[in-house]
């Protein structure tokens, strides 16, 4: 079965989140304890969304995080792209099976389909925007 990294699933949360709250401010800390996530692994994955665009920071008094974009210009494709490396279902490299087999590029298939599938959606198809 295809399956999110607990990174992706954390920046969907936290973006679907701040969609939520529009333009204010969220705390990280405060996302965290909701979502119930560690707040430093929340805090990497928040600066990660932030350097790719989708989201925005401010420091200090007043700080927090928000969208960097309208929901309907973030794409789940392109968040999931920038959360996730890209990587084989199966690493075939010491299988004796490896010559005459297609299965590595049956698998790649399905994983570029699962790929495509969120790059039709924007954040704000699923928030219902």
């Amino acid at each position: 079965m295809l399956q999110l990294t607990r990174r992706a699933d954390y920046a969907l949360r936290l973006l679907i989140h701040l969609a939520g709250i529009e333009s204010s401010r969220a705390q990280i800390a405060q996302i965290a304890e909701a979502q119930r996530i560690s707040r430093t692994h929340l805090m990497k994955i928040a600066n990660d969304l932030t350097h790719a665009g989708f989201t925005e920071t401010v420091r200090g008094r007043g700080g927090g995080i928000r969208l960097g974009r309208d929901p309907r210009d973030i794409n789940l494709g392109d968040v999931i792209e920038a959360m996730e490396p890209p990587c084989p279902l199966v690493d075939c490299t010491s299988c004796v099976l490896v010559q005459g087999c297609a299965l590595p590029s049956v698998l790649d298939r399905a994983s570029m389909a699962f790929r495509a599938e969120f790059a039709k959606h924007s954040l704000a198809d699923i928030i219902g925007q």
